[in-house]
């Protein structure tokens, strides 16, 4: 792991399900200001989508073929299609909103997949997660500072 607290903080965000909504309050833990740990959260969060556009799909597709992971793969897949379906209705909007919700499974990973589903540019992805991916940066980063103070 890299000694630094901003790559480990760049590091937590790219990974799926913790996402910036635990790299955050763990760079505010390794010292770092809660402005500068939010700002790496969301370009740690937003680093793996261009790969994630190209790679998440073939990957599902592969992984549904598999025993050993086929179900998790399904369940995580169905669980997405059905809030693709209330998402579709709201388009680009409704896909930022939804990623900038911070809760489980509403993060960066999520919404591309999501926008996978729904047919969506790299272009269109990219600038609808990282609306997303930025509001939630906001209000994690607000909530960390509160609860630090």
């Amino acid at each position: 792991m890299p000694s630094q607290p901003w790559a480990h903080i760049l590091l937590v965000a790219a990974l799926p399900v913790v996402e910036l909504r635990g790299a955050i309050p763990f760079g505010v833990h390794l010292g770092v200001p809660v402005l500068e740990a939010t700002l790496l959260a969301i370009l740690g969060n937003m680093a793996p989508i261009p790969v994630l556009y190209y790679i998440l799909l073939p990957a599902v597709r592969y992984f549904k073929r598999t025993r050993l992971f086929r179900q998790v793969v399904e369940r995580i897949v169905a669980r997405s299609e059905r809030k693709a379906e209330r998402i579709r209705r709201f388009g680009f909007w409704g896909l930022a909103v939804f990623v900038a919700i911070p809760l489980p499974g509403t993060g960066a990973w999520t919404g591309c997949l999501i926008a996978l589903l729904l047919g969506y540019s790299l272009r269109l992805t990219f600038l609808s997660l990282a609306l997303g991916t930025v509001g939630a940066g906001i209000i994690v980063g607000l909530l960390t500072a509160l609860a630090v103070a």
